[in-house]
């Protein structure tokens, strides 16, 4: 349990010092990413959405609040794979993303537009495997766009 928690403390003071000290805030009231576990759905309430900038352009970091106690936020890294999002898009995606474990939600930056977007998200536990996603959602994305 106090390994858990010291990972955890490790990614948090690494994404304040390495990653979110050159990121954009996005200030705006965003739905809930919902998550099916074992066939109910739970909500994961979105804490703080930032933009990443830099060598980390076209990245999004979403902050979430947990539906269980431990650990008490989930953190996520995403990439934009289309802009305008449908069920082909979708379909075209399903495959590469289970095979990766990577999550894809539509989802809406920017509510007050009724454009929603495709973004493919990783979860984030521990601040030694971010490269390692950075690189596969990358990739991902430019398999997707060919």
């Amino acid at each position: 349990m106090t390994a858990d928690n010291d990972t955890m403390e490790n990614l948090q003071s690494y994404l304040k010092k390495e990653i979110l000290k050159d990121a954009q805030r996005l200030k705006n009231k965003y739905p809930p990413i919902s998550e099916k576990v074992n066939g109910i759905s739970k909500s994961l309430r979105i804490k703080n959405i930032y933009k990443l900038n830099g060598n980390l352009n076209n990245f999004i970091f979403i902050k979430t609040k947990n539906y269980i106690k431990n650990p008490r936020y989930r953190y996520f890294l995403a990439i934009l794979l289309a802009t305008q999002s449908s069920d082909l898009l979708v379909s075209l995606a399903k495959e590469f993303s289970k095979e990766n474990e990577l999550k894809l939600i539509q989802f809406s930056l920017h509510p007050q537009h009724f454009r929603v977007g495709l973004f493919s998200l990783k979860e984030m536990h521990n601040k030694n495997n971010f490269s390692e996603v950075i690189n596969l959602l990358k990739e991902f994305r430019i398999i997707y766009r060919k």
